[in-house]
């Protein structure tokens, strides 16, 4: 089997982890979930509790509503985690599909310098 032709087939099957990925729901990318406690006046119970849930946008990013950060609901904390991972696997999919078709646009133009086709 041509290596070309079978990193086309991996290229082919990582996109298709990256559709059901996205078919399972919306995701989120360059953002973290934190747990924050409640600071100012509040309490030392409170204080020193996990109790809030927040969305981080990466170094020098931003999230969709033009702040670094946005405060979530506590009980919404695993959805936004879910969303989170589904993300970064999309992502992190992305990055090894990219890699790929780097390593078959080498193949091509070594194979063109060559005389192959």
């Amino acid at each position: 089997m041509d290596i070309r032709a079978s990193i086309k087939a991996e290229i082919e099957d990582l996109q298709k982890q990256v559709l059901s990925l996205k078919e399972k729901g919306p995701f989120l990318q360059d953002v973290r979930v934190e747990r924050t406690s409640a600071g100012g006046t509040a309490s030392k119970k409170a204080q020193s509790n996990g109790k809030y849930g927040r969305l981080r946008a990466g170094q020098g990013k931003l999230l969709d509503n033009g702040k670094k950060s946005k405060y979530i609901p506590v009980d919404e904390i695993n959805k936004y985690q879910a969303m989170c991972s589904r993300g970064k696997a999309i992502k992190r999919l992305e990055k090894r599909i990219e890699k790929h078709q780097q390593k078959i646009r080498k193949l091509n133009a070594m194979a063109a310098k060559l005389g192959f086709s």
